[in-house]
């Protein structure tokens, strides 16, 4: 049993609650006339009974009903809870275009680490190609970094943090192409490259945000406004000791020439806007919960998801400690909206952002229940939970939540196809590929095998997955043999472009 697994395992002790949970079946919901016609009967010969029954639950009756009704075609309730002249549509997939095709992008790098000592442990990353191949190592011990690896949106480069040197490799083989000096030399809070992979953005824990060129190597540091004693649920701060930045993180647009910080999330969260020229940054406008008439969602824990989508008009967060999703309109940093998912228990949801920007899934574990919901973020409406299909012979679960169309146009990863077709669900029983956006089951992959994480090679035609321990399977997302790479030591997740 691998150290994942244990501590899934310990979760589940404390928390009383067993591996799975039984949830309604979504078909049920479809049945509710058949229920309704058979009370009409019952009602013409049992009316003493109705009306007995109603005077203790009338009220309750009713509200299930109104729950439990079939929607009329292509249409749905956005939640149980919400109003019953709301409707929501699920938009069609706008299938993007493949361009991650260079070699680099296809092989798949994952993280490996064990305790050499007790103050020590050696990090490995380790890199697979389509063939199954191990092509490239990237040794914590012979080139030292302290923290996680990114990869850049392209998928041929990572890059790696140190004390002292910010390393850039080739995805390819692992080879070093450049490395950079870091100054100040402090710990990094989060990092992310922009979608056109010119610039690498990192906030330091001594609060500022820095920009590094990576064609020219120039960096430039702006400080970053915070509050001296932001909200930290769960941490001890003793007096006076001030803790820097740590509940922080940072987004580029689409376009790559605005970026915008999440600072002090639990709380007073702040949005600082800057504009990335060809010198560095230039702010241009911050927001601060509970100040000029702001008012931000915080999230109350060491787990926050943010994307922009909307064209770059719209920041999205997703907070795993509580299953909240909060909009903020970026041209006036204002809350545009606030949905909240339904989570039994922090950190049960993977966020799954489709790369159009129209949709958010919610997948719970399935070591917790396998439900999925999804969230639009064009309209905000939240549908679901409903169990995820295994099997390929089951309608898809928002199948009919989206209107016919008679023209047609994803954790450490996004398991989602590069054209953002298909969605990708690991289980004890393979992969299942899913077709977005009803989740329609299209195919089974790695039948058998019991995985925990997936990725997808930049051209979409290869499917990486990993096991909670030392294997990674390698299969073609047409189906086929899989192919499985043993690591010495268990895989803690992989390198990827987008995670969770």
């Amino acid at each position: 049993m691998s150290d994942e697994q244990r501590d899934d395992e310990r979760m589940r002790r404390i928390l009383g609650r067993p591996a799975s949970m039984a949830v309604p079946p979504f078909d049920a919901l479809r049945r509710a006339p058949a229920r309704s016609a058979r009370r009409s009967i019952a009602v013409t010969t049992a009316t003493v009974l109705v009306a007995v029954a109603a005077l203790y639950a009338g009220r309750e009756l009713s509200t299930f009903r109104q729950e439990q009704v079939s929607p009329s075609a292509g249409v749905a309730r956005p939640t149980a809870k919400a109003s019953a002249t709301t409707k929501a549509r699920l938009p069609q997939p706008i299938a993007q275009p493949i361009t991650r095709t260079s070699p680099a992008a296809q092989v798949a790098w994952v993280s490996t680490s064990e305790l050499v000592s007790p103050q020590e442990r050696r990090t490995v990353l380790v890199g697979v190609d389509p063939a199954g191949k191990i092509v490239g190592r990237i040794d914590g011990s012979v080139d030292p970094f302290n923290y996680r690896a990114w990869r850049s949106a392209d998928g041929a480069m990572l890059v790696t943090i140190g004390d002292a040197v910010i390393t850039a490799y080739s995805a390819l083989d692992g080879t070093i192409q450049r490395r950079y000096a870091r100054e100040p030399r402090d710990g990094v809070v989060d990092a992310a490259f922009s979608p056109d992979g010119r610039w690498f953005a990192l906030i330091g824990s001594a609060a500022y945000v820095q920009v590094l060129d990576l064609r020219t190597g120039v960096t430039q540091t702006t400080p970053l406004a915070h509050d001296p004693k932001p909200q930290t649920p769960g941490l001890t701060v003793a007096p006076g000791v001030a803790i820097g930045l740590i509940w922080s993180t940072l987004a580029f647009t689409p376009d790559s020439k605005r970026l915008f910080t999440i600072v002090d999330w639990a709380g007073p969260l702040s949005v600082t806007a800057f504009d990335v020229t060809p010198t560095g940054l230039v702010q241009t406008a911050r927001a601060v919960d509970g100040q000029s008439g702001k008012t931000f969602r915080g999230c109350g824990g060491p787990g926050l998801a943010p994307k922009i989508v909307g064209g770059g008009q719209t920041l999205v967060l997703y907070c795993h400690v509580d299953g909240s999703v909060t909009f903020i309109d970026l041209p006036t940093l204002t809350t545009s909206a606030n949905v909240q998912a339904d989570m039994r228990n922090p950190f049960w949801l993977a966020p799954i952002f489709t790369p159009d920007g129209q949709l958010l899934y919610l997948h719970q574990y399935p070591s917790f229940g396998d439900v999925m919901q999804v969230v639009d973020l064009r309209s905000h409406a939240l549908l679901g939970p409903v169990p995820t299909p295994t099997k390929v012979d089951q309608p898809g679960p928002f199948s009919w939540l989206f209107p016919v169309a008679y023209a047609g146009g994803t954790p450490s990863t996004v398991p989602v196809s590069p054209d953002g077709l298909r969605l990708y669900s690991v289980g004890s029983v393979g992969i299942t590929v899913l077709r977005v956006p009803d989740l329609k089951p299209i195919a089974t992959l790695g039948a058998g095998f019991a995985l925990s994480e997936v990725w997808i090679s930049g051209d979409g035609k290869t499917v990486y997955a990993t096991d909670r321990g030392k294997g990674l399977h390698v299969m073609p997302d047409g189906g086929g043999p899989v192919i499985t790479v043993s690591m010495p030591v268990d895989i803690g997740g992989f390198i990827a472009s987008e995670h969770g």
